[in-house]
């Protein structure tokens, strides 16, 4: 840039000496062969609209039960999806070896990958 010259006249910034700050290895640059069981928890398939949806509807028709069916039908329809998405979830969790071309993989197939190809 020409007009960093002028800008930067008094003290322009110079370039980093490797040698004055030397690289101090604190831990081994190298990945583990295995790594830590985390889940990730998402509170979109929770059904939480459809809960909103029901308690917006009981507010504003003082708790009568007759008059928000169509909202219970949608709450339970929800749960029960969200349950047989649960168990299908927890049996994939259980599998070791991934599957092939398997975009999101769990802990222990990440695991079962460094085991198989571990970093030199």
């Amino acid at each position: 840039m020409k007009l960093s010259s002028i800008y930067l006249k008094r003290s322009p910034r110079a370039a980093q000496n490797v040698n004055k700050v030397p690289f101090s290895e604190v831990m081994p640059l190298k990945l583990r062969n295995r790594v830590c069981g985390s889940t990730m928890k998402t509170l979109e398939d929770k059904c939480l609209y459809e809960m909103t949806l029901l308690f917006g509807c009981w507010k504003e028709n003082d708790f009568e039960k007759g008059m928000c069916d169509k909202e219970i039908k949608n709450l339970y329809g929800c749960y029960n999806k969200y349950m047989t998405s649960a168990a299908t979830h927890k049996e994939l969790q259980r599998i070791e070896i991934p599957a092939p071309n398997a975009k999101n993989l769990t802990s222990k197939q990440v695991t079962y990958f460094l085991r198989m190809y571990p970093t030199v």
